[in-house]
């Protein structure tokens, strides 16, 4: 019989020792292979994937209280994912409670979503179900199996091989357990005795190559729960949840660099993976509260990659009107713009564009480039008043074969002939049109008011043929690059670029959607019906005066002045001036209920996401009992009240919160 491989290998030049606190980089991807297929193996792998589908989470405080699985695994450990299925009384209704919000979801799932439902059995049917086996959880699994479970990647025994998983199973009674095991309860071929051992509670399962005893020796000099990495990422995101994650980056980045060495590797995945340099570890959770379901992450990282993270204050958020509908909020850095810049640069550079095409016409079009190809230009095509002689049909049908200016009559009631003809007279017209043929269309023509308004040649070429300029109406001259046409703003508009971008940004920055005026969306007309903007904090004279120079460039255009507002430390521009009215105020969303339950952090935040979920449903009510629409769709978000993302940094960590509540 031959003897399965020591772990950890012994190795005189100490190859495998844990340099400054990481696990040592281990070549090779993982193969599901390595283990075998049975019901115990796969079972702990894919339980969060099975808890995360049933809709079932559960706090940290729904943890009993003793050991865990990474108290059985060594600090060598590479990548590991947790399950606790043992909530107290309290959580346990809570959690139960939150799944049967949803219509149906007991009966779509087929398991007892019940208040003394236990989770270790809905798990193994779950498991159970997908196979091709049938296990009686209270004859083979009850006896044996406990509350927690894992699944963890250790550095391999051999250089060169596949990293190992290991699986961890907390158990009440080892020789039942064993028989359990070693049989896979009937649903596979069996596994040796050598790949399976016990410590402290728990069993350990390994692949052929791997002797579970040595996994449970090595634990026992120095385990994961006591390694500095996972210690610290563990503390800063608080709760471990139900199902938790971790992975030590830089180990899993020599991973992937081993087994990409050799391929030939792409300057795209060298750049990607440089981008992990600062980033140590990574540790999550789901869990939920009463109210609220969770998805935490806290990101370790050295000072410089955490820095620019850092918030400026607290977040504009919570200054925003009661009546938000959906708000995002950031700080910003400035050297990220500058880098974003010059990725744009060169992205532009390298497709032989400016990058810059929405601000080269009024008229929304873009440079003549935009439209059909870069050879093709309007300015190259003199026009009168009324015709386009040298704008030939090939090119209007190339640009009604595009999806803007295609029509769609979809939504308006209208029978497959009524449509069919409707869109062969809109078709007709735009041709007519386009090519000059009839600039004269009247309302009758498509049955609609302003026929001639809505189809009229300046919407096509941005005013182009009203114009002796060579341009039109065109901000810039086609046919310029990036750095061309960053230098002709500046020449012709005083529009400094990536500077003036950064002044817009300041140092923070909310854009916002109000829910006022859409509960009849038959009256919006136009964007000023529609109350949404942004505030920015920052410096505040040259706010102003950026915001100058764009009014000037919107006057000399024939368009109005935007709505703006000053506040005591920045800037406000919206739709509409009551808004910016109102953005320029201090608002109370930061004291709503449903705010801060989904935002917790709002006052540490760098950045923050807020959506009133119950103000969507009501809009849609509203709007589908008036167009006489279907509403059952809605019985699936009623349950729901808010969404919220926030980040703050937190000593050595970036800690995340993802949350969705229920009403």
């Amino acid at each position: 019989m031959t003897t399965p491989p020591t772990f950890p290998p012994a190795d005189p030049s100490g190859a495998w020792q844990q340099p400054a606190g990481y696990p040592p980089p281990t070549p090779g991807p993982v193969k599901p292979s390595r283990l075998r297929t049975g019901l115990v193996l796969g079972g702990a792998a894919t339980a969060a994937l099975v808890l995360v589908g049933g809709g079932v989470f559960a706090y940290t405080t729904l943890d009993g209280g003793g050991a865990q699985p990474e108290a059985a695994l060594p600090d060598t450990t590479i990548a590991y994912v947790r399950v606790d299925l043992d909530p107290s009384a309290t959580q346990k209704v809570n959690l139960l409670r939150l799944a049967n919000r949803f219509p149906d979801l007991a009966k779509d799932l087929d398991v007892d979503l019940s208040e003394t439902a236990d989770l270790r059995e809905l798990l193994v049917d779950a498991i159970a179900g997908s196979g091709e086996c049938t296990v009686d959880y209270a004859a083979d699994v009850e006896p044996w199996l406990g509350q927690r479970a894992g699944v963890a990647s250790l550095p391999a025994a051999e250089d060169g091989a596949e990293p190992e998983p290991v699986v961890v199973l907390q158990v009440t009674d080892e020789g039942a357990a064993r028989t359990a095991i070693e049989s896979e309860l009937g649903c596979g071929d069996g596994i040796e005795p050598a790949q399976v051992a016990f410590t402290d509670g728990f069993a350990l399962i390994t692949s052929e190559t791997l002797a579970a005893a040595d996994v449970a020796t090595a634990a026992k000099k120095a385990s994961l729960a006591d390694d500095p990495l996972f210690s610290a990422g563990r503390k800063a995101l608080g709760d471990a949840g139900l199902v938790s994650v971790w992975v030590d980056v830089q180990g899993a980045k020599g991973l992937l660099e081993d087994s990409l060495a050799g391929q030939g590797d792409s300057e795209e995945t060298t750049a990607a993976l440089a981008e992990l340099d600062g980033v140590t570890s990574v540790t999550g959770a789901l869990r939920a509260g009463s109210d609220h379901l969770e998805l935490a992450f806290a990101v370790g990282a050295d000072e410089a990659t955490l820095t620019p993270l850092e918030g400026s204050g607290t977040s504009l958020l919570t200054g925003l009107p009661d009546t938000t509908l959906f708000a995002s909020a950031g700080t910003v850095d400035p050297a990220a713009i500058d880098e974003a810049w010059e990725q744009l640069s060169t992205l532009a550079d390298t497709f032989g564009s400016s990058g810059l095409g929405g601000l080269e016409d009024l008229g929304g079009l873009g440079g003549s480039g935009d439209l059909l190809d870069d050879d093709w230009s309007l300015s190259s095509n003199p026009v009168g008043t009324t015709t386009l002689p040298t704008v030939t049909e090939a090119e209007c049908a190339a640009l009604l074969a595009q999806p803007e200016y295609a029509a769609d009559f979809s939504g308006l009631g209208l029978t497959a002939e009524e449509e069919a003809e409707y869109k062969r007279t809109y078709d007709e017209a735009f041709m007519s049109s386009c090519t000059g043929t009839d600039l004269g269309l009247g309302a009758d023509d498509l049955g609609t008011e302003d026929l001639d308004t809505d189809l009229g040649t300046d919407d096509l070429y941005g005013d182009d043929y009203l114009t002796d300029d060579p341009y039109g109406d065109d901000l810039l001259p086609s046919g310029l690059g990036f750095q061309e046409t960053v230098e002709e703003l500046e020449k012709s508009f005083d529009i400094k670029l990536p500077e003036d971008l950064k002044t817009l940004l300041g140092e923070q920055i909310v854009v916002a959607l109000d829910s006022a005026g859409l509960d009849d969306i038959s009256s919006v007309t136009g964007p000023g019906d529609v109350s949404f903007g942004a505030r920015t904090i920052g410096d505040k004279a040259a706010l102003e005066d950026l915001l100058g120079r764009i009014d000037a460039i919107l006057v000399d255009a024939g368009a109005d002045k935007l709505s703006s507002a000053t506040t005591k430390d920045g800037l406000v521009i919206a739709s509409n001036d009551d808004y910016a009215a109102q953005l320029a105020a201090e608002g109370k969303l930061g004291t709503k209920p449903a705010f801060t339950t989904v935002v917790p952090d709002a006052k540490s935040a760098s950045s923050a996401v807020f959506v009133d979920i119950d103000a969507i449903e009501k809009i849609a009510r509203a709007n589908i009992d008036a167009l006489g629409g279907d509403d059952s769709w809605i019985s699936y978000v009623a349950p729901l009240q808010a969404f919220g993302v926030s980040t703050r940094v937190d000593g050595g960590h970036a800690v995340s919160s993802v949350r969705l509540s229920f009403d």
